[in-house]
């Protein structure tokens, strides 16, 4: 199996074999839980005029560490545990490769994070591990330093799915207006929104609004009133008045953080996330709606 990257292990100062992670997936857990396929290979050191003594079956007696983000000294993602695995490991005079799970709980505000600084690019991350060989009734460090590996951009996001993380949706936008036009500026908006809920949800929040008074003026621009107007001659006035009033809500939670009056009113990334997938539906529904065609009495008199 391919190695998405690999780190020494030392016995003293000698090294003694290597440690590797192979896969990244999710673990099943109440958050997301990063699950780390990983393997080791340690060969018994054999014994030399340096080192007369010799040693064989090493066995790994404790091992964990931290699971660090994009640099040697980045930020902290979750501390390591190793819940399966190395029950039966023990070094052996030969390569023969051991392979074990490790675990990092890495609740949804640090996925939040390290989305927001990923950037659309392959994450990276470093084990920064410590742990403990057993051998001859005792306990002797292992020296390891930080290692590095890249998790490939469909691996990571396929763990984001399955660790309930986030549901990727591509949604389909439709211009439908009976004379052209195009929703490119509020659809700019919708993409802007998003971009910003892992990082500054509140900015997302106000970007809302934006969107929602750019389809408004959209629409007046080409005719056909406002967005209220627009969806109750496209419905009906009962169901016009609630959509007026959703757009009417709209647009008042997202001024609420920049005119909170006295009271603390930052929007949260799940009210971030709720209100921009609205908007997205609201520019959906425009899209496909259409208003049906003037009769010729609505028209007026020709004559």
């Amino acid at each position: 199996m391919s190695r998405l990257g690999q780190g020494d292990l030392h016995f003293r100062n000698y090294r003694v074999g290597n440690v590797w992670v192979s896969r990244v997936s999710a673990d099943v857990a109440l958050q997301p839980r990063i699950a780390l396929s990983a393997g080791c290979q340690v060969q018994d050191l054999l014994a030399s005029e340096e080192f007369p003594e010799g040693v064989a079956g090493l066995t790994i007696a404790a091992l964990g560490g931290q699971l660090r983000w994009q640099a040697e000294t980045g930020p902290v993602v979750g501390d390591l545990s190793i819940p399966k695995g190395l029950e039966h490991f023990r070094s052996t005079n030969h390569g023969y490769e051991h392979t074990f799970t490790m675990c990092c709980d890495a609740p949804h505000h640090i996925l939040s994070r390290l989305e927001a600084d990923r950037g659309g690019v392959p994450p990276i991350f470093w084990m920064d591990m410590a742990g403990s060989w057993a051998i001859n009734g005792s306990n002797q460090p292992i020296y390891q330093g930080p290692w590095r590996f890249e998790v490939p951009t469909d691996m990571w996001l396929a763990f984001l799915s399955a660790s309930g993380y986030e549901d990727f949706d591509v949604v389909e936008l439709r211009r439908v207006l009976r004379q052209g036009g195009s929703l490119q500026r509020p659809i700019d908006y919708l993409n802007a929104a998003r971009r910003l809920v892992p990082s500054d949800p509140p900015k997302a929040v106000g970007v809302c609004r934006l969107l929602v008074e750019a389809l408004d003026k959209r629409l007046r621009d080409q005719e056909y009133g406002t967005l209220t107007d627009h969806l109750t001659a496209c419905t009906d006035e009962r169901r016009g008045e609630q959509y007026g009033r959703i757009i009417a809500a709209v647009k008042q939670l997202a001024s609420l953080n920049h005119h909170d009056f006295g009271r603390d009113s930052v929007s949260t990334r799940p009210e971030a996330l709720a209100l921009v997938r609205l908007c997205e539906a609201l520019l959906l529904m425009v899209g496909e709606l259409k208003q049906p065609p003037k009769t010729s009495s609505e028209d007026g008199d020709q004559g």
